[in-house]
């Protein structure tokens, strides 16, 4: 009896190279955890299988510095990723603080650090403004007297 196409497919993303795997900085014994001490808001599979402090078990990759298990591939899934975007929406009034369009909006970390969620690092941006800063080589955006942002290089 032959295996199905469908069944390959379930085998293979079971078995991605990035869950046999952790990389090597996560065998060093020392150092700080990669989630800047905020699991709940950047503890994810593609950050901790770098970080020192996450072990391969029976259940998957587990945080030993947090005891708790590691089980999202995006940071942007978490809930408590979500619930800070909400925040930071809201904050900027649903609306680009470069140009002020209403749609199509991103959270841009202002020094282009993933772990660094502090809401005084984070900006909104619709979808052009936040590709041009990261086109153009711009490294952050800072708010003007009038709360709008201005592009920093």
């Amino acid at each position: 009896m032959g295996v199905t196409d469908t069944e390959v497919l379930y085998m293979r993303r079971r078995a991605a190279p990035e869950d046999l795997q952790l990389a090597l900085p996560s065998f060093a014994e020392n150092g700080a955890p990669l989630c800047n001490g905020e699991p709940g808001l950047n503890g994810y599979r593609r950050l901790c299988y770098h970080c020192p402090h996450s072990r391969r078990s029976d259940v998957g990759l587990v945080c030993t510095l947090y005891d708790c298990r590691i089980t999202v591939r995006e940071k942007y899934a978490l809930k408590a990723w979500k619930a800070l975007r909400e925040e930071i929406l809201a904050r900027d009034g649903n609306r680009c603080t470069i140009c002020g369009v209403a749609t199509d909006l991103h959270i841009h970390h202002l020094d282009c650090n993933r772990t660094n969620d502090a809401p005084e690092n984070l900006t909104t941006l619709c979808d052009r403004c936040h590709s041009r800063i990261h086109r153009q080589g711009f490294y952050s955006s800072a708010r003007t007297n009038d709360g709008k942002s201005a592009l920093l290089k």
